[in-house]
């Protein structure tokens, strides 16, 4: 079961979307927590028994502002990619200037998080939570997407959206990265429901047959 938050047509703070992924009354985990609301905590608090990580497709600060709030109620590890590591706990890297002028930061402790390399896997009670990691950096050196075969579903961060793909002028972006990044997506199953950062989600066969980006055109 998936759930999706949107937080795009929120005018007090822009969120990436988040999703919470689990079957009801059993444990979940969420994939990018942007927003500092508690939409999300009292979804979980009556639907699921726990959440048991928090897994994130960059470092952005859209993507990761609600996390401080979120481990307060939940003592659950942060998946993040080794190369976007460092953004966690830098303004300047992961957008907090440019998006309120602040310095916010998000620290973790070190217990709480665990890095992420291409093709890692990371299952949950032995097997009923399983994600494949897919390597996709451009948008950010350590862009990943998320790969949930048992939801038929591919989580693509601000790799890959309805339509479009992310941009590649932020800090640590690489627009030469875009093609060898998106082929690897173009090599699974078309079927796959693509949940993006922003946005409506979408189909990769869609997205095959009507993205410049990935049906050749670009």
């Amino acid at each position: 079961m998936i759930k999706t938050f949107r937080f795009d047509n929120d005018t007090k703070e822009f969120s990436a979307n988040s999703y919470v992924v689990g079957e009801k009354n059993g444990p979940c985990v969420v994939i990018d927590l942007g927003s500092t609301n508690e939409r999300i905590i009292n979804y979980i608090k009556e639907n699921h028994t726990t959440c048991v990580g928090i897994l994130l497709t960059h470092g952005h600060y859209d993507h990761i502002r609600g996390i401080k709030k979120f481990l307060e109620h939940y003592n659950c590890t942060v998946f993040v990619s080794e190369k976007d590591d460092e953004m966690l706990d830098n303004s300047r890297l992961n957008g907090s200037l440019m998006i309120d002028g602040s310095e916010k930061v998000v620290t973790l402790g070190t217990n709480r998080k665990y890095l992420l390399d291409d093709e890692d896997e990371i299952s949950f009670y032995g097997g009923l939570l399983f994600f494949k990691v897919i390597e996709t950096p451009f948008h950010t050196d350590g862009s990943v997407c998320y790969l949930c075969e048992k939801e038929n579903a591919l989580f693509t961060g601000d790799t890959l959206f309805k339509g479009s793909i992310g941009r590649t002028d932020l800090p640590n972006g690489k627009a030469r990265l875009i093609k060898p990044s998106l082929e690897k997506l173009r090599k699974l199953d078309p079927k796959l429901v693509v949940y993006p950062g922003h946005g409506d989600s979408t189909t990769l066969e869609k997205e095959l047959k009507e993205n410049i980006y990935l049906n050749g055109g670009y």
